[in-house]
């Protein structure tokens, strides 16, 4: 594999998104090369790549770089089509999963992690993340534990009917929702009063375990001026793409601008690479390092004219 083809995926070791993806990587047994950023901005060698594109973990190939995690999985597993991350027939409940795992069972994860280990976190830490959420508060966040470890035992209690029979969430193997759910559990056990809830159900334990010990592929460690320096020395390899079903008439070529729905503040603009039912790619110009495709997916995130 050349370095123009090389899979790097800009990460975080105590990144939990960056542990979805890692997890896949160990399913897939496949190669890829760690580059470690900053837990927090600036990262002055992926902004000149993503823009404004704050969040981690970023999945880059020469000069296409991919945005969120559910994207991400989606690309690994077209590059590693076996072993299959979406069961066969079983393809929308994988997406349901990862979706309720990704937004509504983490929401009230962080709560629990934040205020039970905050006084060890890093004060730059939540000094960004603020900057993401203005109406972060750390009383805010303490009064909303109690309901939140109701909600983290309820979500233990359903998981641990499934996975005491064995297996995974979807079966005899795993899968992109056993890599969503597994994150989630993998960062809010990091909290006493969480890990203790999780405790209590065996078979979560033992599917945590199982998870636990699958490694994380074929890692490699690279320098975050390689990754840019490859990303320079590139071009996009996305081709031009249109949807002829697009339901608002999208076509490439139209300069948008992109925002997720959940960070309306950080706006992506470029010109309209490719698009279809699940993505959709800009192209932007960077002083740094030239054109650069930036991937989206679709759900979760906004575009306008």
């Amino acid at each position: 594999m050349s370095q123009a083809d090389a899979i790097i995926l800009h990460q975080y070791d105590m990144s939990p998104f960056s542990e979805k993806i890692r997890k896949i990587f160990a399913y897939k047994n496949a190669p890829w090369h760690a580059v470690t950023q900053s837990m927090w901005l600036p990262r002055p060698h992926l902004t000149p790549m993503t823009g404004a594109y704050r969040r981690i973990p970023v999945l880059q190939i020469g000069a296409d770089l991919y945005c969120d995690t559910r994207l991400i999985a989606r690309k690994i597993d077209e590059l590693f089509p076996a072993p299959p991350l979406y069961p066969k027939g079983l393809e929308a409940a994988a997406d349901c999963i990862t979706q309720w795992a990704d937004r509504h069972m983490f929401a009230a994860a962080v709560p629990q992690v934040f205020t039970a280990l905050g006084a060890m976190l890093p004060p730059q830490l939540m000094e960004d993340r603020k900057k993401m959420r203005p109406d972060l508060d750390p009383a805010v966040l303490l009064g909303m534990v109690p309901d939140l470890k109701n909600e983290l035992r309820v979500f233990a209690a359903s998981l641990d009917r499934t996975l005491t029979q064995g297996g995974f969430l979807l079966g005899k193997t795993f899968s992109v929702a056993d890599a969503a759910v597994y994150h989630v559990l993998w960062f809010v056990r990091n909290a006493p009063d969480a890990g203790a809830i999780l405790a209590r159900f065996p078979g979560v334990q033992r599917w945590l375990g199982v998870i636990d010990g699958m490694g994380q592929g074929k890692r490699e460690e690279m320098t975050p001026e390689a990754a840019l320096a490859i990303a320079k020395a590139a071009e996009p390899t996305t081709k031009r793409l249109a949807d002829a079903n697009d339901p608002n008439g999208l076509t490439p070529g139209t300069t948008v601008t992109i925002s997720s729905d959940d960070l309306p503040q950080d706006r992506f603009t470029g010109e309209v690479l490719a698009l279809d039912v699940d993505e959709i790619v800009i192209l932007r110009q960077s002083p740094e390092c030239g054109a650069i495709a930036l991937h989206f997916p679709r759900a979760g995130y906004r575009i306008a004219g």
